[in-house]
């Protein structure tokens, strides 16, 4: 068994373990929310799918440092940088894109909950320090060529407009949320208090959540990153009791499942793929199902008139979020949808076998994909204006078969030293699978030692012990060069 091979059931016993941690996560979460007795079903003061959607954001930018310091492999690591933001970025969007235009199956035959927590599996996915070495481990499916110089402007404008959109969103956060805090006041009205605190205790939320009015909102809404700094706003405004409970449990369980560090990690996902319109949609979308994944949960086993009530207030409080909060109502893009589905009662799937079928397959659609740049023909790249190969291997099957000498060296390199390559950003670790032609070289000049293998050539510098990997456009004829 050689270690590509190896390589490969590794990454089916992980696309196994996280499927099976995402679907066992859930159901945890749900059995939780819904009472439902089971494996750490109990009460508790968070409810989150198994990860904190925060640790995206936050593991993303440890990447980037790492990538920029401590794994600066061979004065590369801006490459190994752009080669690992795009697999994220690419991946991100093309999931998010798919997602979009599936949901309305999903949500047809699926909680909201699961719908909610189908936009996470970016989170699950790269939450782990071994993509690192994962996604430079098999070879890709396709190389994509850029130009160097093209490629430069275009990660310039990309960082440039992901640091500008996340920015704004921070202040903009940063701001609405001091707005909030000028214009509120506790609420003192002692039967709100004493429901609040009563459904507080029976949700097993035992962090500090205070409870304001503000006179500078339509709707309620939730608002604080930290643990210790969660505040749920109220209109000014009188409140029945039964307005009062609907609330509030809307907005408790948006707390318990840190909603708000969900919405951190979706605005995040647009700063990430900014020129890109099907992400904000896609994003709008997600933040919906998690608005209707609360109302599921306040619903559950409601009664017609009630229902009804519920669908009344998110008319008449009706507003649109800002930053990264949670709200009751949102604006009438969602808010038609809502009402729709606060009205029925129709039972759906809980769906945590389909997250483990997502989570499973997902595990195999990164690092498919390459970037390479920099083309120029392979005499050029080795440096060579006339003929100085002083040994040359060929063999069909590297760990089995025999290594012929290559003796017309020079035909040799008549016939590869015009073939354009392009350079990988990526330098993967384990590119032969040992049953495809591969030509070994050396260059004693130039102290290079070169293997010519399917659509790929690698490149040992002995001197500096720099690797560099490229990308072979031009077909080979390997018939040929096998008989040299």
């Amino acid at each position: 068994m050689n270690e590509l091979t190896v390589a490969y059931l590794f990454q089916i016993i992980w696309a196994l373990f996280l499927g099976g941690m995402l679907a066992f996560g859930f159901r945890s979460s749900w059995n939780a929310e819904n009472g439902q007795r089971g494996l750490l079903s109990e009460v508790r003061s968070g409810t989150e799918v198994w990860l904190d959607p925060i640790v995206f954001p936050i593991l993303i930018v440890i990447y980037v440092a790492a990538y920029m310091t401590i794994l600066n492999r061979e004065g590369q690591s801006l490459s190994f940088l752009i080669g690992f933001v795009s697999d994220i970025f690419l991946f991100t969007s093309i999931y998010f894109i798919l997602l979009l235009l599936i949901l309305p199956i999903l949500r047809k035959h699926f909680t909201a909950r699961m719908c909610a927590t189908l936009w996470l599996i970016p989170v699950f996915l790269f939450y782990q320090p071994q993509m690192l070495v994962m996604l430079t481990v098999r070879p890709p499916v396709a190389v994509i060529y850029i130009p160097g110089g093209v490629m430069r402007i275009v990660v310039c404008i990309w960082a440039v407009g992901a640091i500008l959109i996340m920015g704004v969103q921070t202040v903009s956060h940063l701001w609405f949320s001091a707005e909030i805090k000028k214009h509120s006041r506790p609420v003192t009205d002692l039967e709100l208090t004493e429901k609040w605190e009563k459904l507080k205790e029976e949700m097993g939320l035992d962090i500090p959540i205070r409870l304001w009015y503000c006179s500078t909102i339509k709707t309620p809404l939730s608002i604080g990153m930290r643990k210790k700094n969660k505040i749920t706003c109220l209109p000014e405004r009188s409140y029945t009791a039964e307005e009062a409970e609907l609330i509030f449990l809307h907005e408790l369980h948006h707390i318990q499942r840190n909603d708000t560090h969900t919405k951190f990690f979706l605005k995040f996902c647009t700063a990430l793929g900014w020129f890109q319109p099907f992400i904000w949609i896609a994003v709008k979308k997600a933040e919906a199902d998690l608005e209707l994944s609360c109302d599921e949960i306040v619903l559950k086993g409601a009664g017609i008139d009630r229902r009804r009530k519920y669908a009344e207030m998110l008319l008449t409080t009706a507003g649109e979020p800002r930053g990264f909060t949670t709200c009751l109502s949102a604006s009438a893009e969602s808010l038609r949808y809502r009402m729709r589905s606060t009205l029925n009662e129709k039972k759906k799937r809980i769906g945590a076998g389909l997250l483990f079928l997502v989570m499973f397959f997902s595990c195999f659609c990164v690092g498919k994909t390459a970037f390479s740049t920099d083309r120029d023909t392979l005499g050029n790249i080795l440096g060579q204006d006339s003929f100085d190969v002083t040994s040359a291997l060929y063999t069909e099957d590297l760990e089995n078969g025999e290594r012929t000498e290559i003796t017309d060296k020079e035909g040799l390199w008549d016939h590869i030293s015009g073939i354009r390559v392009d350079r990988l950003l990526y330098r993967y670790e384990m590119m032969l699978s040992y049953d495809e032609p591969v030509v070994l070289g050396t260059i004693s000049s130039d102290d290079k030692e070169f293997t010519l293998f399917g659509e790929y050539l690698e490149i040992v510098r002995y001197e500096t012990g720099e690797t560099l990997l490229y990308h072979v456009v031009d077909p080979i004829d390997w018939e040929y060069v096998s008989s040299l």
